[in-house]
């Protein structure tokens, strides 16, 4: 949309922009075919997909941008990796012994130590390059949330599953400090090797660390053996001049002073259903950004237009205009095309 880059901008530098603007991924065949004038997003057209969700929103993060042929593909190692029309799921590794883990953390561990003997260039990494190209294929007026790196407890605890890492925790915490020391090394490398040229001005790190109700782990251990890596992490990016968007679903109240303590600018998605009630957070955060807080369980999918349009309208007030408004992850295809429509036109009508 037009102003998209300068609008948002203008609301992180905390200003008053011309009006609020829209953040949301939008893996929803009706919208996508909507912001095309009708036409579908064929099968891995990700530049189509993108022109449309680039007309719909201001600003969006890497995410899949056009429908995937469901199909079951076999790793080397022989798991699953089940693709479907717009996720996809590996299945998780086969469980280690602690003594198998420790030594395979260890490994880790020094072979990042190795690595980083030479300078890390961030720019020859495939996954930089290609999230680059399909960057400028937004355009030049369009605000980008790159993916950044950072200590991956969520891919330390989904690789094996919860369960199985959870009693790594209790046999060999030490490896899995071993693993999230390997992983901070690494992160705290990328960022110090972003180009010059580096386009971003604010970096994605997504780590779902909560249920519904609670953190998933200990705040203590968090505090412990979390917290102090991803401040590590954040504060490399930050003397890049990056700001951070941190994304957990679920219940984040009780390890929210550590992650804004870790020097996180800004959060995703605002799990409403959870108890993440965007009045509270504001008071207690008054400076961190918002991102999301439009319930997309139950409202965007059952909810009237009417009733969506008075949560958008509550949720900038409640915020003092310190959000970006979108849903509470994504519009996924069980959001109705009429009440999608409804939360973006009280978006971009609300005037600060």
């Amino acid at each position: 949309m037009d102003g998209s880059l300068n609008r948002v901008r203008t609301l992180l530098a905390g200003g008053k922009p011309d009006r609020m603007p829209h953040f949301d991924l939008l893996p929803n065949d009706a919208v996508l075919r909507h912001f095309r004038g009708g036409t579908e997003v064929g099968i891995g057209d990700d530049r189509a997909g993108i022109e449309a969700i680039a007309k719909a929103t201001d600003a969006s993060r890497w995410s899949y941008w056009s429908p995937t042929e469901p199909y079951t593909e076999i790793l080397p190692d022989g798991r699953r990796k089940l693709w479907e029309r717009w996720t996809v799921w590996d299945d998780p590794r086969p469980p280690l012994t602690p003594e198998a883990y420790a030594a395979e953390a260890r490994r880790s561990l020094e072979d990042i130590r190795k690595r980083l003997r030479r300078p890390f260039v961030t720019a020859d990494e495939e996954r930089y390059r290609d999230e680059l190209e399909k960057r400028g294929w937004f355009g030049p007026d369009y605000y980008y949330v790159g993916l950044g790196d950072c200590p991956q407890l969520m891919d330390s605890w989904v690789s094996f599953g919860l369960e199985t890492f959870c009693g790594y925790l209790a046999d060999c915490e030490e490896a899995v400090d071993e693993v999230l020391e390997a992983n901070t090394l690494r992160a705290c490398a990328w960022a110090d090797g972003l180009p010059a040229n580096d386009p971003y001005d604010m970096l994605f790190i997504g780590e779902d660390i909560a249920f519904n109700n609670a953190p998933m782990f200990s705040p203590k251990w968090l505090e412990r053996h979390y917290f102090p890596r991803l401040k590590r992490v954040i504060d490399r990016f930050h003397a890049r001049g990056k700001k951070i968007l941190f994304h957990s679903d679920g219940d984040l109240n009780l390890i929210m002073d550590g992650l804004v303590g870790a020097g996180i600018d800004a959060l995703n998605p605002i799990d409403v259903n959870a108890g993440m009630v965007l009045r509270d957070l504001h008071r207690r955060y008054p400076r961190l950004v918002f991102f999301g807080g439009i319930d997309v369980a139950r409202l965007l999918p059952f909810g009237t237009p009417q009733e969506i349009r008075d949560t958008v309208v509550r949720a900038i007030e409640d915020t003092e205009g310190r959000i970006l408004v979108g849903s509470s992850t994504e519009v996924g295809n069980s959001v109705p095309l009429a009440n999608y429509l409804a939360m973006r036109e009280a978006v971009i009508s609300y005037r600060p």
